[in-house]
């Protein structure tokens, strides 16, 4: 998901854009949705192997072959680049989960979703990093959390239900937080949540 919007900051230009600016003549012939996949491919690439904090604009423009002052064209700024990365991610992440996992229980889908976000941990501690200087940063965690409430609710669907769902969820999402950002060598947050919810289904079954 892109949020970008034009920033008038084009070198040369001709010709409007869908926002009513004027897109860089070099770049008319590329349908901005494409423009925009190419700068978070190559954005994502870079965030997981240098790390947010030292990658920067002039990197994700080089790597994409787009001159540093049109990519403001796309996304106004690395923040905004990076909460785009997590929203796309957390996006493939689903339709992967409902394309292959589709006939698999809940709980099973959950356990497989949060574990492929594991090579994503070093991301995902860095948004908390940048949480209390970008909206678009905060906007794109909230988004991701709301994704493993939402998973939680679907496994407690499935059984009798606990007293407070909602205390399992926000419960659940604490120590996908605490096990996944915090540098520790202590188990994976997909088996901790998965224990957590097995003894509370087991417990609503006695």
């Amino acid at each position: 998901m892109t949020s970008a919007r034009p920033s008038g900051r084009p070198e040369a230009a001709e010709g409007p854009n869908d926002s009513g600016g004027i897109l860089p003549r070099n770049r008319r012939h590329v349908p901005r949705e494409d423009r925009a996949a190419e700068l978070l491919a190559a954005a994502t690439e870079l965030f997981l192997a240098r790390g947010y904090a030292k990658t920067t604009m002039a990197d994700i423009s080089t790597a994409a072959g787009v001159a540093r002052s049109n990519v403001y064209w796309y996304f106004n700024s690395k923040d905004d680049i990076f909460a785009a990365v997590m929203d796309r991610r957390l996006g493939q992440g689903i339709r992967v989960l409902d394309s292959e996992l589709k006939d698999k229980d809940p709980l099973t889908a959950l356990a497989r979703g949060l574990a492929d976000m594991r090579p994503f941990r070093p991301l995902h501690q860095a948004m908390h990093e940048r949480l209390e200087h970008s909206a678009a940063v905060r906007r794109a965690h909230e988004q991701f959390l709301h994704r493993v409430r939402a998973m939680v609710y679907e496994v407690l669907d499935r059984h009798p239900r606990p007293v407070d769902t909602e205390m399992i969820a926000e419960l659940a999402v604490a120590l996908f937080e605490g096990a996944h950002v915090h540098r520790s060598s202590q188990r994976p947050a997909h088996e901790l949540i998965r224990f957590l919810l097995e003894s509370v289904i087991g417990s609503a079954e006695a």
